[in-house]
Protein backbone atom coordinates (compact mmCIF):
# COMPACT_ATOMS: atom_id res chain seq x y z
CA UNK A 1 0.00 0.00 0.00
CA UNK A 2 1.02 3.66 -0.83
CA UNK A 3 1.86 5.74 2.17
CA UNK A 4 -0.31 8.53 1.80
CA UNK A 5 2.29 11.53 1.29
CA UNK A 6 1.85 14.58 4.71
CA UNK A 7 1.14 17.50 3.62
CA UNK A 8 3.81 20.26 4.17
CA UNK A 9 1.07 23.08 5.24
CA UNK A 10 -0.75 21.41 8.18
CA UNK A 11 0.39 21.36 11.57
CA UNK A 12 -0.01 17.04 12.46
CA UNK A 13 -0.37 15.80 15.95
CA UNK A 14 0.99 12.27 17.35
CA UNK A 15 1.41 10.66 20.24
CA UNK A 16 5.11 9.32 20.30
CA UNK A 17 5.69 5.69 22.28
CA UNK A 18 6.20 5.86 25.77
CA UNK A 19 5.16 9.39 26.11
CA UNK A 20 2.48 10.93 28.45
CA UNK A 21 1.77 13.73 26.10
CA UNK A 22 0.69 14.72 22.54
CA UNK A 23 3.44 16.13 20.55
CA UNK A 24 3.00 18.37 16.41
CA UNK A 25 5.04 18.10 13.45
CA UNK A 26 5.13 20.48 10.76
CA UNK A 27 7.44 21.92 7.65
CA UNK A 28 8.04 25.40 7.55
CA UNK A 29 10.77 27.28 5.25
CA UNK A 30 11.75 24.08 3.99
CA UNK A 31 12.56 22.71 7.47
CA UNK A 32 11.11 20.19 9.88
CA UNK A 33 9.67 20.90 13.37
CA UNK A 34 8.34 18.94 16.31
CA UNK A 35 7.33 20.70 19.02
CA UNK A 36 6.03 19.50 22.89
CA UNK A 37 1.97 20.41 23.25
CA UNK A 38 2.28 19.45 27.27
CA UNK A 39 -1.39 18.27 26.89
CA UNK A 40 -2.08 14.78 27.72
CA UNK A 41 -5.85 15.04 25.62
CA UNK A 42 -5.62 14.49 22.08
CA UNK A 43 -8.81 17.34 21.67
CA UNK A 44 -6.36 19.52 23.87
CA UNK A 45 -3.21 18.88 21.73
CA UNK A 46 -5.37 19.60 18.39
CA UNK A 47 -6.01 23.17 19.83
CA UNK A 48 -2.34 23.89 20.29
CA UNK A 49 -2.20 22.79 16.87
CA UNK A 50 -4.59 24.80 15.23
CA UNK A 51 -2.92 28.18 16.88
CA UNK A 52 0.45 26.95 15.97
CA UNK A 53 -0.70 26.87 12.61
CA UNK A 54 -2.22 30.34 12.53
CA UNK A 55 0.70 31.92 14.06
CA UNK A 56 2.84 30.36 11.68
CA UNK A 57 0.59 31.78 8.77
CA UNK A 58 0.21 27.89 7.61
CA UNK A 59 -4.15 28.54 8.34
CA UNK A 60 -6.46 31.04 9.01
CA UNK A 61 -9.45 31.12 10.53
CA UNK A 62 -11.20 32.65 7.57
CA UNK A 63 -11.62 30.07 5.37
CA UNK A 64 -14.83 27.44 5.91
CA UNK A 65 -12.80 24.88 6.33
CA UNK A 66 -10.26 25.66 9.15
CA UNK A 67 -13.41 26.69 11.15
CA UNK A 68 -15.15 23.48 10.63
CA UNK A 69 -11.67 21.86 11.75
CA UNK A 70 -11.94 23.76 14.75
CA UNK A 71 -15.41 23.19 15.46
CA UNK A 72 -15.12 19.83 15.52
CA UNK A 73 -12.02 19.91 18.18
CA UNK A 74 -14.25 22.19 20.24
CA UNK A 75 -16.82 19.56 20.03
CA UNK A 76 -14.38 16.77 21.26
CA UNK A 77 -12.97 18.01 24.11
CA UNK A 78 -16.86 19.88 25.31
CA UNK A 79 -17.86 16.13 25.64
CA UNK A 80 -14.91 14.95 27.31
CA UNK A 81 -15.19 17.60 29.87
CA UNK A 82 -18.76 17.98 30.54
CA UNK A 83 -18.25 21.07 33.38
CA UNK A 84 -17.12 23.32 30.88
CA UNK A 85 -20.36 23.16 28.98
CA UNK A 86 -21.93 26.47 28.97
CA UNK A 87 -19.59 28.10 32.11
CA UNK A 88 -16.90 29.78 29.87
CA UNK A 89 -17.41 32.30 31.96
CA UNK A 90 -15.82 30.49 35.55
CA UNK A 91 -12.50 30.02 33.78
CA UNK A 92 -10.10 31.57 35.55
CA UNK A 93 -6.65 32.53 35.11
CA UNK A 94 -5.41 29.21 36.43
CA UNK A 95 -7.38 27.21 34.29
CA UNK A 96 -5.26 28.23 31.72
CA UNK A 97 -2.49 26.45 33.12
CA UNK A 98 -0.51 23.00 33.32
CA UNK A 99 -0.66 21.11 35.76
CA UNK A 100 2.38 20.03 38.35
CA UNK A 101 1.99 16.60 36.78
CA UNK A 102 1.81 17.77 33.63
CA UNK A 103 4.54 20.48 32.89
CA UNK A 104 7.51 18.14 34.82
CA UNK A 105 6.25 15.18 32.82
CA UNK A 106 6.42 17.26 29.95
CA UNK A 107 9.93 18.68 30.71
CA UNK A 108 11.01 15.11 31.10
CA UNK A 109 9.91 13.99 28.19
CA UNK A 110 11.56 16.92 26.08
CA UNK A 111 14.95 16.08 27.32
CA UNK A 112 14.08 12.36 26.44
CA UNK A 113 13.33 13.58 23.17
CA UNK A 114 15.68 15.70 22.66
CA UNK A 115 13.59 18.33 21.84
CA UNK A 116 14.37 21.45 24.83
CA UNK A 117 16.30 23.35 22.84
CA UNK A 118 19.38 21.71 24.32
CA UNK A 119 21.92 19.90 22.29
CA UNK A 120 23.44 17.80 24.49
CA UNK A 121 22.75 14.44 24.54
CA UNK A 122 20.87 13.28 28.17
CA UNK A 123 22.59 9.39 29.18
CA UNK A 124 19.56 7.36 30.22
CA UNK A 125 21.16 6.74 33.75
CA UNK A 126 20.96 10.66 34.11
CA UNK A 127 17.68 10.28 32.76
CA UNK A 128 16.40 7.91 35.19
CA UNK A 129 17.84 9.89 38.05
CA UNK A 130 16.10 12.88 37.33
CA UNK A 131 12.61 11.05 36.68
CA UNK A 132 13.69 9.91 40.20
CA UNK A 133 13.40 13.27 41.66
CA UNK A 134 9.91 14.42 39.61
CA UNK A 135 8.47 11.01 40.61
CA UNK A 136 9.13 11.53 44.53
CA UNK A 137 8.13 15.36 44.40
CA UNK A 138 5.20 14.44 42.66
CA UNK A 139 4.38 12.03 45.51
CA UNK A 140 5.19 14.57 47.90
CA UNK A 141 2.88 17.13 46.44
CA UNK A 142 0.16 14.43 46.16
CA UNK A 143 0.12 13.15 49.95
CA UNK A 144 -0.71 16.60 50.83
CA UNK A 145 -3.69 17.22 52.26
CA UNK A 146 -4.82 19.68 49.21
CA UNK A 147 -3.17 17.36 45.89
CA UNK A 148 -0.83 19.50 44.29
CA UNK A 149 0.63 17.30 42.20
CA UNK A 150 -2.66 17.61 39.75
CA UNK A 151 -3.21 21.40 40.33
CA UNK A 152 -1.91 24.32 38.43
CA UNK A 153 1.82 25.26 38.71
CA UNK A 154 0.73 28.58 39.95
CA UNK A 155 -0.36 26.92 43.59
CA UNK A 156 3.25 25.49 44.32
CA UNK A 157 4.79 28.15 46.93
CA UNK A 158 7.94 28.04 48.49
CA UNK A 159 7.00 26.33 51.73
CA UNK A 160 5.88 23.00 49.53
CA UNK A 161 10.05 22.74 47.87
CA UNK A 162 10.86 23.47 51.77
CA UNK A 163 8.51 20.77 52.99
CA UNK A 164 9.90 18.53 49.91
CA UNK A 165 13.85 18.98 51.53
CA UNK A 166 12.52 18.64 54.63
CA UNK A 167 11.02 15.43 54.43
CA UNK A 168 14.01 14.34 52.27
CA UNK A 169 16.03 14.73 55.47
CA UNK A 170 13.71 12.64 57.55
CA UNK A 171 14.43 9.84 55.10
CA UNK A 172 18.09 9.80 55.78
CA UNK A 173 18.93 11.50 52.36
CA UNK A 174 22.38 13.43 51.88
CA UNK A 175 22.62 17.12 51.26
CA UNK A 176 24.69 16.59 48.56
CA UNK A 177 21.22 14.25 47.20
CA UNK A 178 18.79 16.91 48.27
CA UNK A 179 20.95 19.76 46.66
CA UNK A 180 20.17 18.09 43.66
CA UNK A 181 16.74 17.65 43.98
CA UNK A 182 16.69 21.21 44.53
CA UNK A 183 18.69 22.10 41.43
CA UNK A 184 15.98 20.20 39.03
CA UNK A 185 12.96 21.60 40.75
CA UNK A 186 14.63 24.98 40.36
CA UNK A 187 15.46 24.08 36.57
CA UNK A 188 12.01 23.22 35.92
CA UNK A 189 10.20 25.75 37.35
CA UNK A 190 12.64 28.25 35.75
CA UNK A 191 11.58 27.26 32.21
CA UNK A 192 7.81 28.21 33.32
CA UNK A 193 9.62 31.44 34.18
CA UNK A 194 10.78 31.67 31.25
CA UNK A 195 7.92 30.91 29.14
CA UNK A 196 5.97 33.50 31.07
CA UNK A 197 3.89 30.80 32.95
CA UNK A 198 4.89 31.96 36.20
CA UNK A 199 6.11 35.59 37.44
CA UNK A 200 8.84 33.93 39.89
CA UNK A 201 10.24 30.57 40.77
CA UNK A 202 8.73 29.20 43.71
CA UNK A 203 12.78 27.05 44.36
CA UNK A 204 14.74 30.28 43.67
CA UNK A 205 16.65 31.29 45.74
CA UNK A 206 14.85 34.89 46.27
CA UNK A 207 11.94 33.02 47.43
CA UNK A 208 13.58 30.58 49.90
CA UNK A 209 16.11 32.19 50.59
CA UNK A 210 20.03 30.50 51.03
CA UNK A 211 19.61 26.90 51.97
CA UNK A 212 21.67 25.11 54.39
CA UNK A 213 22.11 21.08 54.01
CA UNK A 214 23.69 19.39 56.44
CA UNK A 215 25.33 15.91 55.28
CA UNK A 216 25.73 14.13 58.97
CA UNK A 217 26.16 10.18 58.60
CA UNK A 218 24.10 7.87 59.54
CA UNK A 219 26.05 5.08 59.96
CA UNK A 220 26.26 3.37 63.12
CA UNK A 221 28.49 1.45 65.11
CA UNK A 222 27.65 -2.61 65.52
CA UNK A 223 26.29 -3.71 68.75
CA UNK A 224 27.23 -7.28 70.41
CA UNK A 225 24.68 -8.99 68.49
CA UNK A 226 25.55 -7.53 64.91
CA UNK A 227 29.00 -7.88 65.22
CA UNK A 228 29.27 -11.91 66.32
CA UNK A 229 26.46 -12.24 62.86
CA UNK A 230 28.70 -10.34 60.87
CA UNK A 231 32.06 -11.84 61.27
CA UNK A 232 30.59 -15.35 61.22
CA UNK A 233 28.99 -14.10 57.81
CA UNK A 234 32.56 -13.00 56.62
CA UNK A 235 34.10 -16.04 58.48
CA UNK A 236 32.07 -18.49 55.93
CA UNK A 237 32.65 -16.38 53.01
CA UNK A 238 34.84 -17.92 50.44
CA UNK A 239 36.91 -14.81 49.90
CA UNK A 240 39.37 -15.23 52.74
CA UNK A 241 40.12 -11.48 52.83
CA UNK A 242 36.78 -10.45 54.03
CA UNK A 243 37.06 -12.06 57.59
CA UNK A 244 40.37 -10.70 57.89
CA UNK A 245 39.25 -7.40 56.89
CA UNK A 246 36.87 -6.86 59.39
CA UNK A 247 39.01 -8.04 62.25
CA UNK A 248 41.80 -5.82 60.75
CA UNK A 249 39.13 -2.72 61.23
CA UNK A 250 37.68 -3.95 64.03
CA UNK A 251 40.85 -4.12 66.42
CA UNK A 252 42.69 -1.23 64.61
CA UNK A 253 39.82 1.14 64.12
CA UNK A 254 41.47 2.39 60.67
CA UNK A 255 39.38 3.24 57.52
CA UNK A 256 38.40 1.20 54.63
CA UNK A 257 41.68 2.64 52.84
CA UNK A 258 44.28 2.47 55.52
CA UNK A 259 43.21 -1.33 56.45
CA UNK A 260 43.89 -2.16 52.53
CA UNK A 261 46.96 -0.12 52.93
CA UNK A 262 48.84 -2.24 55.90
CA UNK A 263 51.64 -4.41 55.05
CA UNK A 264 53.48 -7.02 56.58
CA UNK A 265 56.68 -4.87 56.76
CA UNK A 266 54.71 -2.76 58.87
CA UNK A 267 53.74 -5.57 61.59
CA UNK A 268 56.52 -5.66 63.95
CA UNK A 269 57.01 -8.40 66.93
CA UNK A 270 54.25 -10.48 65.99
CA UNK A 271 55.44 -13.83 67.85
CA UNK A 272 56.61 -11.46 70.61
CA UNK A 273 54.83 -9.82 73.90
CA UNK A 274 53.89 -6.29 72.52
CA UNK A 275 53.11 -7.56 68.79
CA UNK A 276 51.90 -3.68 67.09
CA UNK A 277 51.70 -2.43 63.73
CA UNK A 278 52.69 0.76 61.91
CA UNK A 279 49.85 2.89 60.07
CA UNK A 280 49.71 6.46 58.67
CA UNK A 281 46.72 7.33 57.92
CA UNK A 282 45.79 8.94 54.60
CA UNK A 283 43.05 11.16 55.47
CA UNK A 284 45.10 12.90 57.75
CA UNK A 285 48.65 12.20 57.29
CA UNK A 286 49.23 10.94 61.06
CA UNK A 287 51.74 8.27 61.69
CA UNK A 288 50.55 5.63 64.66
CA UNK A 289 51.38 2.33 66.13
CA UNK A 290 48.27 0.02 67.07
CA UNK A 291 48.85 -3.20 69.10
CA UNK A 292 47.86 -5.98 67.64
CA UNK A 293 45.22 -8.04 70.18
CA UNK A 294 45.40 -11.68 70.79
CA UNK A 295 42.23 -12.32 68.27
CA UNK A 296 43.95 -10.79 65.21
CA UNK A 297 47.18 -12.24 66.04
CA UNK A 298 45.57 -15.49 65.73
CA UNK A 299 44.80 -14.61 62.39
CA UNK A 300 47.90 -13.19 61.42
CA UNK A 301 50.16 -16.03 62.69
CA UNK A 302 48.35 -18.75 60.46
CA UNK A 303 49.89 -16.93 57.16
CA UNK A 304 53.01 -19.13 56.64
CA UNK A 305 56.52 -16.77 57.56
CA UNK A 306 57.37 -17.18 53.65
CA UNK A 307 54.29 -15.43 52.12
CA UNK A 308 54.40 -13.05 54.96
CA UNK A 309 55.27 -9.73 52.06
CA UNK A 310 53.59 -7.28 50.38
CA UNK A 311 49.53 -5.80 51.61
CA UNK A 312 48.27 -7.74 54.69
CA UNK A 313 44.77 -8.20 52.29
CA UNK A 314 46.83 -9.58 49.03
CA UNK A 315 47.34 -7.73 46.10
CA UNK A 316 44.12 -8.76 44.27
CA UNK A 317 42.10 -6.48 46.67
CA UNK A 318 44.59 -4.52 48.31
CA UNK A 319 46.90 -3.08 45.63
CA UNK A 320 43.96 -2.53 43.57
CA UNK A 321 41.98 -0.60 46.30
CA UNK A 322 45.16 1.55 46.49
CA UNK A 323 45.62 2.38 43.02
CA UNK A 324 42.10 3.72 43.16
CA UNK A 325 39.79 0.64 42.09
CA UNK A 326 37.64 0.54 45.18
CA UNK A 327 35.02 -1.35 43.30
CA UNK A 328 35.45 -5.21 44.41
CA UNK A 329 35.95 -4.45 47.95
CA UNK A 330 32.94 -2.31 48.49
CA UNK A 331 30.93 -4.53 46.54
CA UNK A 332 31.81 -7.31 48.47
CA UNK A 333 30.97 -5.82 51.52
CA UNK A 334 27.82 -4.54 50.34
CA UNK A 335 26.40 -7.48 49.48
CA UNK A 336 27.79 -9.27 52.56
CA UNK A 337 25.76 -6.62 54.81
CA UNK A 338 22.71 -6.95 52.80
CA UNK A 339 22.29 -10.57 53.09
CA UNK A 340 21.80 -9.92 57.42
CA UNK A 341 19.21 -7.96 58.61
CA UNK A 342 20.95 -5.61 61.05
CA UNK A 343 17.48 -3.42 61.43
CA UNK A 344 16.00 -6.42 63.59
CA UNK A 345 19.21 -6.56 65.76
CA UNK A 346 19.29 -3.02 66.90
CA UNK A 347 18.35 -1.77 70.21
CA UNK A 348 15.68 0.85 69.01
CA UNK A 349 14.20 0.77 65.44
CA UNK A 350 16.33 3.37 62.48
CA UNK A 351 16.48 3.39 59.33
CA UNK A 352 18.76 0.48 57.96
CA UNK A 353 19.22 1.97 54.16
CA UNK A 354 18.18 4.44 51.61
CA UNK A 355 17.89 3.72 48.70
CA UNK A 356 19.70 5.55 45.41
CA UNK A 357 18.93 7.91 43.67
CA UNK A 358 19.23 6.70 39.88
CA UNK A 359 21.84 5.05 38.58
CA UNK A 360 24.53 7.17 39.95
CA UNK A 361 22.94 8.17 42.73
CA UNK A 362 24.83 7.78 46.22
CA UNK A 363 23.20 5.01 48.58
CA UNK A 364 23.82 5.13 52.20
CA UNK A 365 23.54 2.62 54.96
CA UNK A 366 23.30 2.71 58.39
CA UNK A 367 25.64 -0.28 58.75
CA UNK A 368 28.45 -0.34 56.73
CA UNK A 369 32.32 -1.14 56.85
CA UNK A 370 32.82 2.29 58.21
CA UNK A 371 30.91 0.96 60.76
CA UNK A 372 34.32 -1.59 62.31
CA UNK A 373 35.35 2.15 63.04
CA UNK A 374 32.67 3.15 64.89
CA UNK A 375 32.59 -0.05 66.82
CA UNK A 376 36.07 0.10 67.53
CA UNK A 377 35.93 3.46 69.02
CA UNK A 378 33.00 2.95 71.11
CA UNK A 379 34.95 0.45 72.73
CA UNK A 380 37.62 1.75 74.11
CA UNK A 381 37.88 4.29 76.65
CA UNK A 382 39.33 7.48 77.87
CA UNK A 383 42.51 9.09 75.02
CA UNK A 384 42.62 5.82 73.91
CA UNK A 385 40.02 6.16 71.48
CA UNK A 386 41.56 9.47 69.99
CA UNK A 387 44.87 7.76 69.53
CA UNK A 388 43.50 4.70 67.27
CA UNK A 389 41.05 7.21 65.61
CA UNK A 390 43.98 9.52 64.95
CA UNK A 391 42.86 12.55 66.64
CA UNK A 392 45.25 14.75 68.77
CA UNK A 393 45.43 17.71 70.89
CA UNK A 394 47.12 20.73 70.07
CA UNK A 395 49.75 19.86 72.31
CA UNK A 396 50.07 16.24 70.82
CA UNK A 397 50.36 17.66 67.57
CA UNK A 398 53.14 20.01 68.65
CA UNK A 399 55.04 17.69 70.92
CA UNK A 400 54.28 14.61 68.01
CA UNK A 401 53.57 12.30 70.77
CA UNK A 402 50.72 10.11 68.68
CA UNK A 403 53.81 8.80 66.99
CA UNK A 404 55.69 8.20 70.13
CA UNK A 405 52.84 6.60 71.99
CA UNK A 406 54.73 5.14 75.25
CA UNK A 407 55.06 1.41 76.00
CA UNK A 408 52.65 1.23 79.36
CA UNK A 409 50.07 3.08 76.85
CA UNK A 410 50.37 0.68 74.55
CA UNK A 411 49.88 -2.30 76.87
CA UNK A 412 47.36 -0.78 78.19
CA UNK A 413 45.83 -0.49 75.12
CA UNK A 414 46.63 -4.00 73.82
CA UNK A 415 44.69 -4.89 77.13
CA UNK A 416 41.63 -2.94 76.03
CA UNK A 417 41.46 -4.62 72.82
CA UNK A 418 42.21 -8.00 73.97
CA UNK A 419 38.61 -7.59 75.48
CA UNK A 420 36.11 -6.49 72.91
CA UNK A 421 33.17 -9.18 72.82
CA UNK A 422 32.78 -10.74 69.75
CA UNK A 423 30.31 -14.10 70.92
CA UNK A 424 26.75 -14.11 71.65
CA UNK A 425 24.25 -17.03 72.01
CA UNK A 426 24.27 -19.43 69.47
CA UNK A 427 20.51 -19.23 69.00
CA UNK A 428 20.72 -15.59 68.37
CA UNK A 429 23.28 -15.83 65.49
CA UNK A 430 21.27 -18.18 64.07
CA UNK A 431 17.97 -16.50 64.26
CA UNK A 432 19.45 -13.63 62.75
CA UNK A 433 21.15 -14.57 59.38
CA UNK A 434 18.34 -14.76 56.82
CA UNK A 435 18.15 -17.82 54.91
Amino acid sequence: MKRKRRENHTVHTYLPPKSHVWWIRYTHDGKQHRRNTGFAEEGQARIFAAKTARMLGMATSESLDEKKRLLEVAEDLIKGIRELEGKGESLGMDKNLPSVRQWFNRRLDEMSNGADGDDRHVKQSSLLRIQNVHDRWLAYLEKLPLNLADSPISRVGPDEVKGFLADGKKQGLSGSTRRYALARIRAVFGRAVDMGLLSSNPAGVKRLGRLKFDSVSIRRSFNTQQIAVVLQKAEQSPEKWLYLSAMLALFTGQRAGDVCSMRWEDVKDLDGLLPAIAVTQQKTGNAIVIPLAEPLCRILRTVPKTERTGYLLGDKIAAAYVAGHRRNFNRAWRDLLNEINLADLAEVPMLAKVERSGTHGRTRYAWSFHSFRHTCASRLSGPDAHFVLGHRSEDEKRLGQTAQYRWEDLARLKKQLDGFQLKEAENVVQLSVNA
